[in-house]
């Protein structure tokens, strides 16, 4: 009879995560991720077979929980309401602490095809999110495109800068542009 599991894979999962973000895809292993959860590299292996697995186990649900966050968002269209919604998804990233090694996980994103598949769909729908908001015009995708380019760039620029929270930085600079495309909203 098999042994009864004490950790979930999500909560393996968010080790993982948290392990990956702090190591960088290349420099984790199997071992550091067992050692954080408090069982062996053996048990890590029956369930998640190999790094690689593991890595594209942990993009696949933050992928998911991508689509579950807007799924459950309700869509208003407005200035106002694509405003509330960016603070809201903006206030996510925190004050910055330890965001650099996410850089590396984008990295992974850009040389492995299936972690480049994940992160092309939490960008797409992130700029789908965004559109939904926007007030109707035939330059909604444009205007959708930029608004997400300045939050992706603000980010990277923040990362140089640190000029006080990521969050703040980026809202501050994402607003900006709102402001510059919607005057009167």
């Amino acid at each position: 009879m098999p042994r009864p599991k004490l950790h979930s894979d999500d909560e393996i999962l968010t080790i993982a995560q948290q392990v990956l973000v702090a190591k960088g895809p290349a420099a984790f292993t199997l071992t550091d991720v067992a050692q954080a959860v408090g069982v062996s590299r053996a048990a890590i292996i029956q369930r998640f077979e190999n790094k690689a697995t593991l890595h594209r186990k942990v993009m696949e649900r933050s992928t998911q929980e991508v689509r579950d966050y807007f799924a459950d968002l309700a869509v208003v269209e407005g200035v106002g309401a694509l405003r509330e919604m960016l603070s809201d998804l903006i206030g996510g990233l925190g004050s910055g602490e330890g965001f650099a090694g996410y850089l590396l996980l984008e990295w992974s994103d850009v040389h492995d095809d299936e972690l480049n598949r994940l992160a092309r769909e939490r960008n797409r729908l992130v700029r789908e999110a965004i559109e939904m908001r926007l007030p109707a015009s035939e330059n909604r995708k444009v205007q959708a495109s930029l608004i997400q380019a300045v939050i992706q760039g603000a980010t990277m620029q923040w990362l140089i800068e640190q000029d006080g929270p990521l969050n703040a930085f980026v809202l501050m600079q994402t607003e900006r542009l709102i402001e510059s495309l919607f005057p009167e909203g």
